[in-house]
């Protein structure tokens, strides 16, 4: 993932002295989650069989891999690795910077959750993901599909979300492949840091005005809303941002910036058709010019988290 969408971590201790607990919070950014042990919930196809464990995986293609910059059906033996090691280190904090799915679609999304929320139960960890630039691949959900999955022999074929996308002759169909838009990223993993939760002492999004002193969890549960989240990124185009502010544990501050701005490509196109939008390649530069709220936002939780 080119790195316009960061997690700012502040931490802010106010007195500290040898009594207090270290702090210690893990960091896990460009997981790029697939779900090889996924399901389809309109479609029976769970992968081909592995003949030394004779578990249905559903694969891509090694040819994928050696043409991307990234790799795919590894990342999930990665990511139980690398949240163990956080478990044997006792870190109960977890960062989840942008990218933590590959195009966001919706059966590696439960995947996803499953595990999370699995380690939250089990080991008491909090995470909190924002999205990157493979998380909505544009601010809608969109038809979508894949041309490299690994099929019986090892030859590739298509999975796709509906008819006359992608290339591949032997294909199948289900809806879970489709790019996700931020709605259903929200509503799939919102108690991962999109919403915020009983326990935390703050939370808030930069459409939210309401300061610490003032804060409530109902309220906040009201800001939370997608509908609540939304900008113009241009005149009669709007668009969500689900960056947001918490506080998971006294004077511990995680800023959690979404940089994806995308912008209509034809201003006199529908503003909720997916395939207007251009892509959040280049992040940043585009916040600077069509996401100027953020920067405000970001002064703002500043000078608040000094006071």
């Amino acid at each position: 993932m080119k790195k316009q969408i960061l997690f700012i971590l502040i931490l802010l201790f106010s007195i500290l002295n040898a009594q207090q607990k270290e702090v210690k919070v893990a960091f896990l950014s460009d997981v790029h989650f697939q779900d090889l042990y996924g399901n389809f919930s309109d479609n029976d196809f769970k992968g081909i069989i592995n003949p030394k464990t004779g578990k249905a995986t559903i694969l891509r293609t090694m040819e994928s891999q050696l043409h991307s910059t990234r790799i795919f059906n590894e990342n999930y033996f990665a990511f139980i690795v690398a949240l163990d090691d956080i478990v044997s280190k006792n870190i109960k904090i977890v960062a989840m910077p942008g990218d933590f799915s590959d195009d966001g679609q919706a059966y590696n999304l439960r995947g996803l959750h499953k595990i999370l929320e699995e380690y939250k139960c089990k080991y008491n960890m909090k995470f909190y993901l924002t999205t990157g630039n493979h998380d909505p691949v544009g601010p809608f959900r969109k038809d979508a599909g894949k041309d490299d999955f690994m099929g019986e022999n090892g030859k590739p074929f298509g999975i796709y979300s509906k008819e006359m996308i992608g290339e591949k002759p032997s294909r199948i169909y289900t809806k879970d492949i489709a790019e996700s838009g931020y709605l259903e990223i929200l509503n799939e993993l919102k108690d991962f840091g999109f919403y915020p939760q009983k326990d935390d002492l703050f939370w808030s999004t930069p459409f939210n005005k309401n300061l610490i002193s003032s804060y409530s969890f109902d309220d906040a549960l009201i800001t939370a809303d997608y509908t609540k989240r939304m900008y113009e990124v241009e005149k009669g185009f709007s668009v969500p941002d689900l960056s947001y502010v918490v506080e998971p544990i006294k004077d511990v501050w995680l800023l959690a910036i979404d940089g994806n701005t995308y912008i209509p490509k034809n201003l006199n196109e529908n503003s909720s058709n997916p395939s207007n939008y251009k892509g959040a390649s280049i992040g940043y530069n585009n916040v600077l010019t069509n996401k100027k709220h953020l920067i405000e936002w970001v002064k703002n939780i500043t000078a608040e988290a000094k006071r």
